[in-house]
């Protein structure tokens, strides 16, 4: 029986979360703030805690640290707040993971996140060799970092949570902020290798490292330092919290995650979600893991990532780590064979580089293995040449868009014997791109910006047509032959709108197409009064997605102009003649893809 093409062995290796009764170390999150003395009184009359830490007090997160001598029954904790007049939304073990949800947040008292203390930084001349590390920034099976249309992710802020900071000194930071740690271990470099290939390294002369630069060289990056996994399922939460709150665009948190799905995790990627970016949604990025073991009854290794993974929450951007090929990231064995590293699973949206990458800390350029942790501190650094590409985007948005434009080209065919073939199942793609190993694809980070830049820009990569996208937005002005002026603002909401009106993208597709076909040749068209109807009748569907402000404004200026050119004269043929000007430019020979 032949095997369908998303089939592979789906099995989690074992369970990861128990039913937790009991604990000495739990969580209690409130509707509201309440004074830890008050808390104490009312726990005293069945056992008084030892120690009572306040994690978070913010506006719709209330989450309070109890520490008791004996296990006590979260229940019996949550019945004794509740004869007190106390409603929790949930109590929680601390130390181990479970997949309830505890009661919904309320959200009408709670303000968006913004950065008042976390400084961002101006666009900046970089070095940026073509060298053997820094292939995924040009070559084939990279992401295509094209400066001209991603620009340095000036304006934006980073946020990485990690438990190891070796060598910090030589990432150009806004600041180290220890989150339950007075002392952040620093004998790994884990955490500032997520920093450096998202941002950089500045070079040091006296230490003899190079320097090198990131994805997103002008983003503002933090490190939040949590405790050495194994100790407490808080810190991690509490971190993302904090992160967002101080203003973070992207959180990437490559740290140790298994098994750290908790009610105060939900609570934490819904404040990213619904507060973070002064309401617009912060992202967080999280790697696929690597659980390789095998499951009972089976031979072959499971690779399986958990639907209770932190990575697979909705809310979250799950990488997947690629290699120089463009496919999956493989290693060989001692029998020179080769094997997968990473999971796989319908969680995975995206997946970035994360095999021979440029080390950034080594005096001269050698390649190292990232993994999928170097994966996501890419996919990181991406998803903030986007954001400063279009700073109106939602997360929502950001997450389609990158999904909407990565690579699914056909994987290069492995070279060497493999291990286990049922490692690299599944076979082949669903008709919408995703596939378990890499998801949509793998992150093109140009065709990513361009299609929240501009509309025009977005129209020609959804229609695939990348270059004449790539000459639109780097040609010469279009407004000084415009017969009207368009704003950024407005050019960053009609893009917007179309990764949202499905309808709305084919219109625009429609009257590119129409041009394409006449060509330079004016005669070849229609009357003009057909274009400035047809472009009326666009403006008209994308005002009803926009707001009363400039760019709605400016919007229905130009929609008026529209409906008059339609009912003739010069005006129908001034834009007539600057649509076939565009057309001229997008697709004569010298500059554009050919017809």
């Amino acid at each position: 029986m032949k095997r369908a093409h998303w089939d592979f062995e789906y099995r989690l290796v074992s369970p990861r979360y128990e039913p937790t009764t009991s604990a000495t170390d739990m969580v209690v999150a409130l509707r509201g703030p309440l004074d830890t003395g008050r808390l104490r009184a009312c726990l005293r009359t069945t056992s008084e805690p030892l120690s009572i830490e306040v994690l978070v007090e913010r506006a719709p997160l209330h989450w309070y640290r109890l520490q008791f001598a004996h296990p006590e029954k979260l229940t019996d904790v949550e019945a004794t707040l509740r004869r007190h007049g106390v409603a929790p939304r949930y109590v929680t073990s601390s130390t181990l993971g479970n997949l309830a949800l505890g009661e919904r947040l309320r959200w009408d008292a709670a303000r968006p996140a913004s950065a008042a203390t976390w400084a961002t930084r101006a666009r900046r001349a970089h070095p940026e060799t073509n060298s053997d590390g820094r292939w995924l920034f040009h070559e084939r099976g990279g992401i295509d970092v094209d400066r001209a249309v991603c620009g340095t992710a000036a304006g934006t802020r980073l946020a990485v949570i990690d438990d190891e900071a070796m060598e910090s000194d030589a990432l150009e930071l806004d600041a180290e902020v220890l989150v339950g740690t007075l002392a952040p271990s620093r004998s790994s470099l884990h955490g500032s290798l997520m920093a450096a290939w998202a941002v950089g390294v500045r070079g040091d002369g006296e230490k003899g490292v190079q320097g090198f630069t990131g994805i997103a060289p002008d983003a503002s990056p933090r490190l939040y330092l949590i405790p050495k996994p194994g100790r407490d399922l808080v810190m991690l939460p509490t971190a993302i919290v904090r992160a967002v709150d101080d203003g973070a665009d992207v959180v990437v948190c490559a740290t140790h995650t298994d098994a750290a799905t908790t009610p105060l995790l939900d609570d934490a990627l819904a404040f990213a979600s619904r507060l973070g970016r002064g309401g617009k949604g912060t992202a967080v990025v999280m790697p696929t893991g690597r659980e390789i073991s095998s499951p009972p009854g089976s031979l072959h290794a499971s690779l399986t990532l958990p639907l209770g993974d932190p990575a697979s929450d909705p809310r979250v951007l799950c990488v997947a780590p690629s290699g120089r090929d463009g496919g999956w990231f493989t290693w060989k064995d001692k029998r020179g064979r080769l094997r997968p590293f990473a999971n796989r699973g319908p969680s995975v949206r995206v997946a970035a580089p994360g095999d021979d990458m440029a080390y950034p800390f080594a005096k001269r350029e050698r390649l190292g293995h990232a993994e999928s942790s170097g994966a996501a501190a890419i996919a990181a650094g991406a998803a903030l040449l986007v954001l400063a590409t279009n700073p109106e985007l939602t997360v929502a948005e950001l997450y389609s868009v990158l999904s909407a434009t990565a690579s699914r080209e056909a994987v290069v065919a492995l070279e060497g014997s493999v291990a286990d073939a049922a490692d690299f199942l599944p076979e082949g793609r669903d008709r919408d791109g995703h596939e378990a190993r890499c998801g949509y694809g793998r992150l093109a980070a140009a065709r990513a910006c361009m299609a929240v830049a501009d509309p025009l820009a977005a129209v020609l990569v959804a229609m695939g047509d990348d270059e004449a996208a790539r000459v639109h937005l780097a040609g010469p002005s279009l407004e000084k032959r415009a017969c009207v002026q368009c704003s950024i603002e407005l050019r960053h909401l009609a893009a917007r709108a179309l990764l949202q009106d499905a309808e709305l993208l084919h219109q625009l597709k429609v009257i590119v197409r129409h041009f394409r076909l006449c060509g330079a040749d004016e005669t070849r068209s229609q009357p003009p009064e057909a274009t400035a109807r047809f472009l009326a009748l666009v403006a008209e569907r994308l005002l009803t997605q926009a707001a009363p402000d400039p760019a709605g404004i400016e919007l229905a200026r130009l929609h008026q102009l529209a409906v008059e050119a339609s009912r003739g004269g010069a005006a129908a043929q001034a834009v007539e003649t600057w649509c076939f000007e565009m057309v001229s430019w997008l697709f004569r020979s010298e500059n554009g893809p050919r017809r």
